[in-house]
């Protein structure tokens, strides 16, 4: 038997060598120490290091309550008015990051999730161990964000983000976040190997994940993400946005007037191009008004070029093209030519 820490408690802060355990009444963003009883379709939990452990029934978790609503991947999460936490206390791994919560649907695909028993709520003494949503003064503008959103997870918005990111950091300091989705620190870990200089997502802000949050809080926490970034020397920010468009408290943040004025682009990254459509119409309803980029779906690049010119009239982008990426940062002005006071020296 062992105890693994999970990634997501990491918003949380060091924990304390001599923490202590007791039952009670968990909200979202409670720390938690569970026992695996059962592996289920989470058969790995991610570390602080970002690397990926194994789960054995009878390994314990130090994990955060929170909530999930993927339509890729498990629903579920904390009821309103708590969860009971104790011996025999029972919930479930809702993401590999170690947000914890009651499993509502598991797809038929995944099979049922890995079951757990929740054990105590974590305390130092003084008060429970707890994720605390930050937040920060809004943007000045003086520093572009590149959003990358897509259409359902897992449809390449961390690859083009990342060929964004080493395209971009051979002429300025690229900071890297993911400002929504559930808390897993292998998108940022990606996205800063590709050559960014400071990285921090919506965990570091106090949320291990933006889901059953109010869309203030996760605006806020962006905010603080953003301030973060260009303190630490940002000149260019490529942020990307977990799940779809429509959940996680994506709405409020495009909507936010602050963020809309430093947007230089929305990439749109679909699953194919009826999606593209799909996600190019809901924008326009919502009066949303940002630049938009259409990515490539990684399929068949020629067919779905030649769609999205035919059916939508936008020549999109090729991650994988450095001609293509050339063509997106000259026209949204990411380019020291265009932009001479965001140059490196």
């Amino acid at each position: 038997m062992s105890r693994v820490v999970t990634s997501c408690t990491r918003g949380a802060g060091a924990l304390p060598a001599d923490y202590r355990i007791r039952p009670g009444i968990g909200r979202s963003g409670d720390l938690v120490l569970a026992r695996v009883l059962e592996v289920g379709c989470y058969p790995r939990v991610e570390i602080p290091s970002g690397r990926e452990v194994r789960l054995r029934a009878g390994d314990e978790l130090v994990a955060v309550l929170g909530n999930r609503q993927s339509s890729t991947s498990l629903v579920g999460g904390v009821p309103a008015d708590g969860l009971p936490v104790g011996h025999g206390c029972r919930a479930d791994l809702l993401a590999a990051g170690g947000v914890v919560g009651i499993t509502e649907c598991s797809p038929s695909f995944l099979g049922p999730p890995t079951r757990l028993e929740l054990i105590g709520l974590l305390h130092d003494g003084r008060t429970g161990l707890a994720l605390t949503p930050k937040a920060g003064p809004e943007p000045a503008g003086n520093c572009p964000i590149v959003f990358v959103g897509g259409t359902a997870a897992e449809v390449g918005k961390t690859t083009f983000a990342a060929a964004l990111v080493h395209h971009l950091a051979r002429e300025f300091r690229v900071g890297v976040t993911k400002l929504a989705g559930t808390g897993r620190l292998r998108d940022l870990l990606t996205l800063a190997d590709a050559g960014a200089v400071c990285a921090a997502d919506f965990v570091d802000a106090g949320l291990a994940t933006t889901y059953g949050h109010d869309g203030s809080v996760v605006v806020a926490a962006a905010h603080h993400l953003v301030d973060r970034l260009v303190a630490a020397g940002s000149e260019v920010i490529v942020a990307e946005l977990g799940g779809d468009l429509w959940a996680a408290g994506i709405p409020a943040l495009l909507a936010d007037p602050a963020l809309r004025q430093a947007a230089c682009a929305l990439v749109l990254v679909p699953s194919d191009t009826m999606a593209s459509l799909g996600a190019h119409t809901w924008l326009a309803e919502q009066q949303l008004d940002l630049p938009v980029a259409h990515a490539v779906p990684y399929r068949n690049v020629l067919a779905a070029r030649q769609r999205l010119r035919d059916g939508l009239g936008v020549e999109p982008f090729d991650a994988t093209s450095a001609e293509d990426l050339q063509r997106f940062c000259a026209e949204f002005g990411l380019t020291a030519r265009a932009r001479p006071e965001l140059a490196t020296t």
